[in-house]
Formats: structure tokens, C-alpha cells, sequence
């Protein structure tokens, strides 16, 4: 956010409690990536250590949840809780460059992902996984983060895994492009800063 030609701390935090999960999620866009994220589920936490560094992102985040069952409401509840903190830091989007694109490559595999961020969540999700299981975590799961980042960011993403044949190689490039896109998403534009990059003057999802 811009005010005055000054960018206003850019942070957000919130607290989400259901009976499956307990969240407490503080964020600082203009951070330097530094994270500090306990889910109880270590790959997840690998993945969201990699959003956090490759977006530069500062994320301290920790959740309850009732792994005990499985790891679907944890992934589910944090993209919901992470992404809903991305919106709220991001204000009225004013600045902001909207638009932006990573191609990631990491080693035999090649990720694609395509953001606006608009307002308007949108998930298209162009993503086979080989393996059945990361871990002890069901791979299909992997997109309902991201579906549930979408919908609470107002976000629209598109990321397509182009090629590969290693699952671990696959999520964590569709994390590592999400962190680039948004990374470069919400940089304040130097040319436009004191505009919110829409012909509506709003970036609140009407459409």
C-alpha cells in the first residue's frame, strides 16, 4: 500500500480455528523470506519454507491440526489461512504491478505459473504427480493448497508442470514458481504507485 508516496508496512496476521485445525499465521510481504513454521508435517513445512524464500515473504506460521486422520485439512486450512493474510496485507492493491510469471525449472522437471492478481480467484491446475504418496502425505492433496490459496488470496493462478517424472521435483517447483510470481506480483510499480492497476479503480473482485 502507498500513501503520501510512502509504502506502508505491507503486514497482515489472523488466527482461524475449526475443530480440524488451529491456525496462527503472521506475514510481512516486504520481508527478506524468513520463516519460522511448524504444521507437524515436514515436507509441507519444506514447501512452505521454499513459498516463504522465494517470494521473500516472511511467514511465521503454526497449526494444530488432526493429522491423526490425515494431512487434507491441515493443507487445505493453511493455503485458506496463508492466502487470506497475502490479501489482507496487500490492502487495496494500490502500486502494485498485478501480473507476473515464473518459468522454474529444478533439475528434470519445468513448472510454469501464470498470476493476476485481480481480486477474482481463479486455479487452473495443470499438474500430474506420479507418485501416489510424498512421505506419508496422499500427493492429490497438494492441490487443494493451492486451490484454497486461490480462493482466500483472490488470486488468479495458473501453474502447469510442463515436464518431469520426480514428484517431490514437481510440488516443490510449483511452490518455488508461485513464490517467484508473487514475488514480483506485488512489487510496488516506481511508474504507478499512487494507481491500483485497473480500468475498474478497484482490485476487490467485481467482475
Amino acid at each position: 500500500m502507498v500513501k503520501n508516496n510512502k509504502i506502508l508496512d505491507r503486514v497482515s496476521k489472523l488466527k482461524r480455528e475449526t475443530s480440524e485445525t488451529k491456525i496462527n499465521v503472521k506475514i510481512n510481504l516486504d520481508g527478506k523470506g524468513n520463516s519460522n513454521i511448524k504444521t507437524k508435517l515436514p515436507f509441507f513445512d519444506h514447501m512452505l519454507e521454499q513459498l516463504s524464500k522465494h517470494s521473500l515473504i516472511d511467514i511465521d506460521l503454526i497449526c494444530f491440526g488432526d493429522i491423526h486422520i490425515d494431512a487434507h485439512h491441515t493443507i487445505e486450512d493453511v493455503g485458506w489461512a496463508l492466502g487470506k493474510a497475502v490479501n489482507d496485507a496487500l490492502g487495496d492493491k494500490k502500486g502494485i504491478k498485478r501480473y507476473s510469471y515464473s518459468f522454474l525449472p529444478m533439475d528434470e522437471c519445468l513448472t510454469r505459473c501464470c498470476i493476476d492478481i485481480s481480486g477474482r480467484p481463479w486455479l487452473i491446475w495443470n499438474v500430474f504427480l506420479p507418485s501416489i504418496k510424498i512421505k506419508d502425505i496422499e500427493t492429490e492433496i497438494f492441490r487443494e493448497f493451492f486451490q484454497s490459496f486461490t480462493n482466500s488470496s483472490g488470486i488468479t493462478i495458473h501453474i502447469e508442470n510442463l515436464y518431469g517424472n520426480n514428484s517431490h521435483h514437481i510440488v516443490e517447483s510449483c511452490f518455488k514458481s508461485l513464490a517467484i510470481a508473487i514475488k514480483e506480483g506485488i512489487k510496488i510499480d516506481p511508474h504507478n504507485s499512487e494507481n491500483i492497476p485497473s480500468t475498474k479503480g478497484s482490485l476487490a473482485g467485481s467482475y
